[in-house]
């Protein structure tokens, strides 16, 4: 027998203890002693035996029958064997033992061989016992609790939350879900993997449970004393439920609270990440009976958080559920719309302002539904980016665009640049240069003919990684861009050491150039910069002269827009660049 297993023996008599321990350390065991049920219940609360020899019988204090059922009372005493010791051996008395819980029994006198064969025989069916106990423990948390976080899972807060349902209709009380996704956490693991996603994972976890002050003793129940619990559902999408909830707009104090907590940078080893949260909130009984009802609809109402820009929460209206359907039957049809031949490129002219000629293009892509009919890309594009159709589809744009322009290079027409929108979804993916590098092998294209505009919320993730991709891009000979300048958040510290080639003038700057100094102000400022750091200049949205002439006085390199022409199909481009005069210095199209 291993030396830590320790026996308590408990009776009144000291010649009996002295018998049973002399035996008991023969065969290698610890021996404590007790002279009275009191004395042994203190004993094992303090040293915990792994087995107890006890008296029935004990004149003074409790006799053995009431000290075995405290005994099983006891935390750490439910599963411990007990050998009870008695003279007596009527069947009603051995009955009485069992029925407090006694595992087996002795009679007296003690015959102290067979009383060692008997206590190592509890001890090994004990140490049997502790085992299928700690099985039973590990299935229990691998079936409740999630690995990573050890929070419990979405099965354990299902089950919960159906109690929690039924308490709450019974008291008339209201509970608020709270459904926490992560903005942006795809992109830290296609970026710089898996691993580092799940150690943001885990401080994840850990700063939800700062966010709801949950206290040591309920981590493991993922509840806290004011009513809250918190549960990982999968990838980075977490719950909670408050099930103390006065009134609905309580549930913003505690989403704004996690909102603030995960929204501080992560150190993960040179990279500084920062996770921005989308929270939907659905109340019980307002938004849904049913566990399933709340919790779509709190997923619901995370989603358009999301929508709207993300950091942010939003509540569940009924409302939601009907775009929601819509968005649905886009998502289906959009998963085949490459295979059914319903996208399409049109190209929208580009001006050199200086030479008066038209020698880029910017494709745009249009997508006409055989059942729903035409979607603006502003509904379909967001879509895409969250679906990730958006890798599939930014390839099929880059392949027909490069395809088109080179055959229409080899025909004579003057383009020396095709500008393609790239998500930064689709940027940020691993193997996007490689994906670039590609169709221009197969379609034959010069890599300088093509150029990619990036938004300024593409260059803000993780720097070293951007910087990466972008050198990588310039490798290959491709010219890069900066889409909608001015209205995003980029660095200018950072900008100056990007590759950038161009950046082009968002068209809410252009379109108020006559009214507002401010804007004036703003594109001339954006012009000068270029130029000084020897970036070319594409102003968008040009509609009249005016915006022209401003644009030409500047110094601005480019201009597109409707006072030059709208987007193209691509029969009507052909058209448009057959019939294009070079000396004119602007053209309009119908």
């Amino acid at each position: 027998m291993e030396q830590s297993l320790s026996v308590l023996v408990i009776d009144d008599d000291p010649l009996i203890r002295l018998l049973v321990s002399s035996k008991l350390q023969a065969i290698g065991l610890n021996v404590l002693e007790a002279a009275s049920g009191e004395e042994g219940l203190r004993l094992f609360d303090e040293r915990r035996a792994d087995a107890v020899l006890l008296d029935v019988m004990m004149p003074s204090g409790i006799d053995g029958y009431k000290t075995c059922a405290a005994l099983r009372g006891r935390p750490h005493g439910e599963h411990v064997p007990v050998l009870m010791m008695t003279g007596l051996e009527d069947i009603e008395s051995i009955n009485r033992a069992y029925e407090v819980g006694a595992t087996d029994f002795i009679t007296k006198p003690l015959n102290t061989t067979l009383l060692g064969h008997r206590v190592k025989y509890l001890l090994k069916g004990s140490q049997i016992t502790q085992q299928l106990l700690l099985s039973k423990q590990k299935l229990h948390q691998l079936a409740y609790y999630d690995e990573l976080t050890e929070l419990p899972n979405r099965l354990f807060f299902l089950e919960y939350l159906q109690r929690m349902i039924a308490q709450a209709e019974r008291q008339k009380t209201k509970m608020g879900i709270l459904f926490i996704d992560l903005d942006g956490f795809k992109r830290i693991n296609d970026t710089l993997g898996h691993q580092v996603g799940d150690r943001v994972l885990q401080v994840i976890g850990k700063r939800l449970y700062k966010s709801i002050r949950a206290n040591d003793a309920l981590v493991r129940s993922g509840k806290n004393s004011e009513g809250v619990s918190l549960a990982r559902l999968g990838g980075d999408e977490f719950t909670l439920l408050l099930t103390a909830l006065e009134r609905n707009e309580s549930a913003v104090t505690v989403a704004e609270r996690i909102r603030v907590n995960l929204a501080q940078p992560i150190i993960q080893g040179r990279h500084e990440l920062v996770t921005t949260t989308s929270i939907g909130i659905a109340v019980y009984p307002d938004d849904g009976v049913t566990a399933d009802e709340l919790l779509k609809n709190a997923d619901l109402a995370m989603y358009y958080a999301k929508r709207a820009g993300g950091d942010m929460y939003r509540y569940f209206s009924i409302h939601m559920t009907e775009i929601a359907l819509r968005r649905l039957t886009l998502e289906n049809h959009l998963r085949k719309a490459i295979s059914r031949g319903e996208l399409e490129l049109h190209f929208q002219p580009q001006l050199d302002i200086i030479q008066g000629e038209f020698n880029g293009l910017e494709a745009l892509l249009r997508w006409n539904n055989q059942e729903v009919g035409p979607i603006l890309p502003a509904e379909f594009i967001p879509l895409a980016e969250e679906t990730g159709l958006i890798i599939s589809i930014g390839e099929w744009v880059i392949r027909e665009a490069c395809t088109k322009v080179q055959a229409w290079r080899k025909r004579g027409f003057s383009l020396n640049r095709i500008a393609v929108n790239v998500s930064a979804v689709q940027f940020l993916h691993r193997g996007f240069p490689e994906v670039v590098e590609q169709i221009l092998n197969e379609t034959g294209l010069e890599p300088k003919i093509l150029e990619l505009e990036l938004t300024e919320s593409a260059l803000v993730s993780d720097v070293d990684y951007v910087m990466d991709v972008l050198t990588r891009l310039k490798e290959i000979g491709v010219q890069l861009a900066i889409d909608d300048f001015g209205t995003g958040y980029s660095s200018l510290s950072r900008l100056k050491d990007f590759p950038i080639d161009r950046l082009k003038v968002d068209q809410t700057f252009v379109r108020n150039l006559e009214q507002s100094t401010n804007d004036s102000a703003i594109a001339s400022a954006i012009i000068a910069m270029a130029g000084s750091m020897d970036m070319k200049v594409t102003a968008e949205g040009v509609e009249n002269d005016f915006q022209l002439d401003f644009l030409k006085q500047k110094f601005c390199d480019e201009a597109q827009g409707y006072l030059l022409s709208k987007p193209l199909t691509a029969m009507q481009l052909e058209d448009f660049m057959t019939k294009r005069q070079p000396e004119s210095s602007t053209f309009f199209v119908d």
